[in-house]
């Protein structure tokens, strides 16, 4: 019998993060087991609008379990032409005892489900209903679309707080053209959209931790997102490079998950590669400043 919560949870930010408590507490009162049912993709993937998850569906379901939640990962298109009548009684069928939610709150087809349902129906089939409140921080609702607009803006302090833990990026190593190489700056170009579509945050270059997967420790890095304007490419696709500060290493095939600390500056088209490789030893200069300043 379950505890069940239903939802995208991209980001698992600190407002997913409060309905999550409040799902464990729900089924260790009642002695249920703590289930979520999270969607890969929301439905602007679908409408359109979509830019982007911010988390992959992995990523969020390992934050769920380390958390003692059992995750099922959903296709939305799966449930997309179930009634919200049926849908309801469907979970009924499958021992789900309590469901956990916030205000806005909906599901079935057309979005019919809603709070307002779903307490009714809880009093005629007895199942208990729990609505959350928003959370609020410096006055905004702490929400998916929020933390979006922040990381195009390079916000990343501000993302990492509304996360309650640094934004990750990760993905396979690809070999590429070497132009790092070549520059005395040896990059690791890095698959972030290999498997979901991710949002991109602003193009610059950015401080970040580093971790290779099957490695223990981690590695200080500059990583740059964007379109490389000061090199001419036959096609002009966003990339994600990253190099690594003091490290000397062929990283092909390696998988690399990167944690987001700090924006540093805007991509820039420079007029020569001499300017650009000034331009990355300042990068790199400050980037030691930073870790040495508020990291050490």
């Amino acid at each position: 019998m379950y505890a069940l919560t239903i939802g995208v949870f991209d980001g698992v930010h600190k407002g997913h993060q409060y309905i999550l408590r409040n799902l464990l507490e729900i089924a260790e009162q009642v002695k249920l087991e703590p289930l979520a049912i999270i969607f890969k993709y929301p439905a602007e993937k679908y409408l359109g609008g979509f830019e982007g998850l911010i988390l992959p569906s992995w990523k969020r379901k390992e934050i769920c379990e380390k958390m003692g939640i059992k995750v099922i990962v959903k296709d939305m298109q799966e449930i997309w032409g179930i009634s919200h009548v049926d849908y309801l009684n469907n979970l009924l069928k499958k021992d789900v005892k309590a469901i956990v939610c916030g205000r806005d709150f909906t599901f079935g087809k057309d979005a019919l489900g809603d709070v307002k349902y779903l307490k009714a129906a809880s009093e005629k089939k007895g199942f208990i209903v729990k609505v959350l409140e928003d959370l609020k921080n410096q006055g905004d609702r702490i929400s998916s679309s929020v933390i979006k607009r922040e990381l195009k803006m390079g916000n990343i302090s501000f993302v990492n707080n509304m996360l309650g833990r640094n934004w990750t990026l990760e993905g396979p190593v690809y070999e590429d053209r070497h132009v790092g190489f070549k520059l005395g700056f040896p990059t690791a170009n890095i698959d972030v959209f290999y498997k979901e579509q991710i949002l991109l945050p602003k193009f610059g270059v950015y401080l970040v931790k580093g971790y290779i997967k099957g490695r223990e420790g981690s590695l200080w890095g500059l990583m740059n997102v964007g379109l490389r304007p000061t090199f001419f490419e036959d096609k002009k696709l966003p990339k994600v490079e990253v190099y690594f500060l003091d490290f000397f290493g062929d990283l092909y095939n390696e998988y690399i998950t990167l944690e987001v600390l700090d924006f540093l500056r805007e991509e820039k088209k420079f007029n020569n590669q001499q300017e650009l490789i000034q331009a990355m030893e300042k990068d790199e200069d400050n980037a030691r400043r930073i870790i040495q300043k508020n990291y050490n």
